[in-house]
């Protein structure tokens, strides 16, 4: 619930937040450098927040973290002030596309929901919750809409700001939702169990490899996504009207995309899944920007979307069976920051080439990219899948 909730205000800024920035005259170098600094910060504090939620418990961390952004939300509803606007687009992640995930909190959420379903099963729960995610981000994306239509009372970019107040309704109602949540499983014979907490030397090499081989992916996440609504816009001279229904439909297709990983997961394992998955998106992604027609490239891209943000929970899966029970919060912060951190360099770079008039670079150097990092992906961790549940 708390993930469907918040991928509701995620999915409605995926589209509207970088159109609301352009009709503030933000040139697409500023606004790509607003979206890095937000992957920056992200990959800064997932590797201290991963760790706390070890020590110190994750209830606590989350609900935090929402009440936060629910300030975020309020201040940017209230001021159009440059400096207020980067500043809480930077904490709370604006414009994203996050698929519901809490930004730099995301390992607290990944461990704590670990603790709750055995190794074993942890491919089929992670990707259930990633397809409550997008269909939250496919209605948000609908809700996209709401600025068009109410453009007769609240003409241009104040049209978008009653936006940012629902924004900090939800991320109060989040918090709510979460503190009735308890910190800790009851007894399950599954679940993992693991006295230290100290790293052994296999630990060590698995989640190395995992934010080594993370780092290539990063780079082409932020080359390809955050900044889709912009490029439609520029390219086929499109408003929120036409762009929203078509990230609607990408996010339902990823939904779906994640329940049949789900079930992938458990015949096939979660890493191999997410290669396969992987694989056929950056092909996907290596035409897209070559489609001169607005209704043919919209096709390609709820089709590449969905087979590869569908694949989100076998990485998550992954990633927790790297490690014991007591450094989950570890692995997940490693792991989130290897994406988050190069991730940041996409949008200064897309922002740029997009504003230089060079709207095919993005994606090819992002599916190149992407390509490499399945097949080492592959290599690193898809022989493993049938031990996950030993570790």
């Amino acid at each position: 619930m708390a993930r469907f909730l918040r991928s509701l205000t995620q999915g409605c800024l995926v589209v509207d937040f970088t159109l609301y920035l352009r009709l503030l005259h933000w040139t697409g170098a500023s606004i790509g450098a607003v979206l890095a600094g937000s992957f920056v910060l992200g990959a800064g504090l997932s590797l201290l927040v991963g760790p706390a939620s070890d020590r110190f418990g994750c209830k606590r961390l989350l609900i935090g973290y929402e009440i936060m952004v629910a300030l975020a939300f309020f201040a940017v509803a209230v001021s159009t002030r440059p400096s207020v606007i980067a500043a809480a687009a930077i904490f709370a992640g604006f414009g994203r596309g996050a698929n519901g995930a809490p930004g730099c909190f995301v390992p607290v959420e990944l461990s704590w929901l670990a603790g709750f379903v055995p190794a074993e099963r942890r491919g089929a729960a992670y990707s259930a919750n990633t397809a409550s995610g997008f269909l939250g981000m496919g209605l948000g994306a609908l809700l996209a809409i709401a600025p068009a239509l109410w453009a007769g009372i609240w003409p241009g970019a104040s049209g978008y700001r009653p936006l940012f107040l629902a924004g900090g309704a939800f991320a109060l109602a989040i918090a709510a939702v979460l503190a009735t949540i308890p910190e800790r499983p009851g007894r399950h014979p599954a679940v993992d169990a693991d006295a230290g907490v100290r790293l052994d030397p296999g630990e060590r090499r698995r989640l190395w490899q995992l934010a080594l081989i993370s780092l290539l992916s990063g780079v082409s996440l932020g080359l390809s996504g955050p900044l889709i609504a912009y490029w439609f816009a520029v390219k086929f001279h499109l408003d929120p009207r036409e762009i929203a229904p078509v990230l609607a439909m990408a996010n339902a297709g990823a939904a779906l995309s994640a329940f049949m990983t789900a079930r992938m997961t458990v015949k096939f394992g979660a890493a191999r899944s997410f290669v396969v998955l992987q694989g056929l998106g950056a092909v996907l992604l290596l035409g897209f920007p070559l489609i001169p027609v607005f209704p043919l490239a919209a096709m390609t891209w709820v089709l590449r979307f969905a087979l590869e943000r569908g694949a989100i929970g076998a990485m998550e899966a992954v990633m927790m069976n790297l490690v014991g029970a007591r450094r989950r919060g570890l692995a997940g912060g490693l792991g989130t920051a290897a994406l988050a951190l190069p991730r940041g360099l996409g949008p200064l770079l897309a922002g740029s080439w997009i504003a230089a008039g060079d709207l095919a670079a993005p994606f090819l150097v992002a599916a190149l990219l992407q390509g490499f990092y399945v097949a080492l992906f592959g290599k690193a961790f898809a022989s493993r899948d049938r031990g996950f549940n030993k570790i």
